[in-house]
């Protein structure tokens, strides 16, 4: 199968776009991500998850963000004063938390395959004038507060919400506080040497104990999700948004099943030879059924990148029959509505 040319939507035909209306002017069907490099740079695991997106929502507009394609849709001014200079994770969480925030629409990691169309399972609520959600996440249960059960473990590499939502307005401006106070040499930082999140004041009377588990302290990392913590636990009307008006889908059992299978359980090294490795009827039924989006973390992603885009379309592996299926147009699938509310 050869790469189908991506029809990646510029500036411009944005602001078209928005103008000409999508349905709901502050809920666009456009799909947000980041690659710092350039979309023509996509390793091909990563350009055909996008072809994916496109896919299963031919009427939707995508846009890939980079590192300079960024000001066109964004002024200095809506990301940190350090922006430039930071860790790219941290670049894509202040560029998706500013987009939402301003423009709305529905963000996807550039390290997600899509299976089922956005509207029917995640983005239809907020297109829809009598619902009262008006943001979607995947939560990860396994780390909230109440271990496997509880919600506060807001995901955030695929999220929606409509424009200028006083939460995303709120997460965005306790993100970009909290860079616009600290150094140069904190925004260089790499994840084994991170800024001091816990210790800030901004948190220093937030319990995030559940960001330090399994032997891994990610409290520093994931400040998007300290951020979303401090919100809920500090501002009430937040903690009802969260509660009453938000999609959540549980993560464990549909976009991070994969992950936690008794062969990977979390290893990539396993991750990827499961996913090379051959498929069975069961396995994809599954994945056809319940997953409306796998999520590849990063160390997982990163040894996929290294294959071909034939490698990565090999017929009977996991990994190709997976593209096989996510390839197919998605006019007339409908995903079962997943969501907790």
């Amino acid at each position: 199968m050869r790469a189908a040319p991506l029809l990646l939507c510029s500036a411009r035909a944005f602001a078209s776009f928005a103008l000409r209306g999508s349905g709901r002017p502050d809920a666009p069907r456009i799909a947000w991500s980041f690659w710092d490099k350039g979309a023509d740079r996509l390793p091909d695991f990563r350009r055909l998850c996008v072809e994916t997106w496109a896919a299963q929502n031919p009427t939707w507009r995508i846009a890939i963000l980079d590192q300079e394609n960024v000001f066109e849709y964004l002024a200095a001014s809506d990301l940190p004063r350090l922006w430039k200079e930071m860790y790219v994770p941290w670049q894509a969480d202040a560029v998706r938390l500013a987009l939402l925030a301003k423009y709305g629409g529905l963000w996807i990691d550039a390290s997600t395959i899509c299976f089922q169309p956005f509207e029917g399972w995640f983005y239809g609520p907020i297109l829809a004038e009598d619902r009262p959600e008006d943001l979607a996440a995947f939560y990860f249960s396994a780390w909230g507060c109440e271990m496997h059960k509880s919600k506060e473990f807001v995901e955030n590499w695929v999220m929606a919400a409509r424009a200028e939502h006083p939460l995303m307005i709120a997460w965005h401006a306790l993100f970009n506080g909290y860079w616009n106070s600290k150094s140069r040499a904190d925004a260089l930082s790499m994840f084994l040497d991170p800024p001091g999140v816990p210790e800030h004041p901004l948190f220093r009377d937030v319990d995030l104990s559940h960001l330090n588990r399994f032997g891994q302290d990610l409290r520093n990392y994931l400040l998007m999700h300290a951020a979303f913590k401090k919100m809920i636990d500090q501002y009430p009307e937040f903690r009802r948004i969260w509660q009453e008006e938000m999609v959540l889908i549980r993560a464990d059992d549909t976009a991070f099943w994969h992950m936690e299978e008794p062969d990977v359980h979390w290893d990539p090294a396993a991750g990827v030879r499961k996913w090379r490795g051959s498929a069975d009827s069961a396995w994809l039924a599954y994945v056809h059924k319940s997953c409306p989006v796998l999520k590849f973390t990063r160390d997982t992603a990163q040894l996929l990148d290294q294959l071909p885009r034939a490698g990565c379309l090999q017929a009977g592996t996991c990994l190709g029959e997976a593209f096989k299926i996510a390839l197919q147009a998605g006019e007339g699938r409908k995903g079962e509505p997943l969501g907790e509310t």
